[in-house]
């Protein structure tokens, strides 16, 4: 793949070295934090020993959103297990994409939010073998719910920690970016 992504007004980059404690403090703001499966704080050593080991896993990426040379968020996924194996991004059949903007971005809660997220799942939909996406999102997360509903998400099964399996197929993804595009003219 040769970065960046470019689409809708954004472009997604590899993180790089010097982003690091700033995806960090996004990651560890309680607004953000509260949505995670995992909440525990992420200190800088963490932080830094999971960008080295970034360089070795094909079954995952993780992207800086930019909005007019401004970092206004993160994107990423990963392959979801099979076997409790996780195959290279290229060869999954079924992907788990998240993003979140930062907390102090003017951009938050606004059509642009959108953006990433049409060029990110299209660029996934085309990678390779992928043909489903899933979110786990947690039920009291309406925001995220509705968001993900709106880039055609269908939702599924609520299971005992409260989060919602929802699920996405190109062919609901298409229509639903269809009338996305129509709202971001870019």
């Amino acid at each position: 793949m040769s970065w960046p992504l470019t689409g809708f007004g954004v472009e997604l980059r590899p993180i790089t070295a010097d982003k690091l404690e700033k995806v960090r403090n996004w990651r560890n703001h309680p607004e953000i934090n509260q949505f995670m499966l995992d909440k525990s704080y992420i200190s800088a050593r963490q932080q830094q020993q999971w960008f080295q080991g970034l360089a070795t896993k094909a079954e995952q990426v993780y992207l800086m959103i930019m909005y007019k040379g401004e970092d206004i968020g993160l994107i990423y996924a990963s392959s979801e297990p099979n076997a409790g194996e996780l195959a290279p991004l290229a060869l999954a059949e079924t992907v788990c994409p998240g993003l979140y903007i930062a907390p102090e971005c003017k951009y938050k809660n606004s059509i642009l939010a959108f953006s990433p997220s049409l060029v990110f799942i299209e660029y996934l939909f085309k990678q390779g073998r992928c043909n489903q996406l899933k979110a786990q999102v947690f039920k009291n997360n309406n925001s995220a719910i509705r968001y993900n509903e709106m880039l055609g998400y269908q939702q599924g099964n609520v299971d005992e920690q409260g989060l919602i399996t929802m699920s996405l197929s190109l062919q609901h993804f298409q229509l639903a970016k269809a009338k996305l595009s129509k709202i971001l003219r870019f």
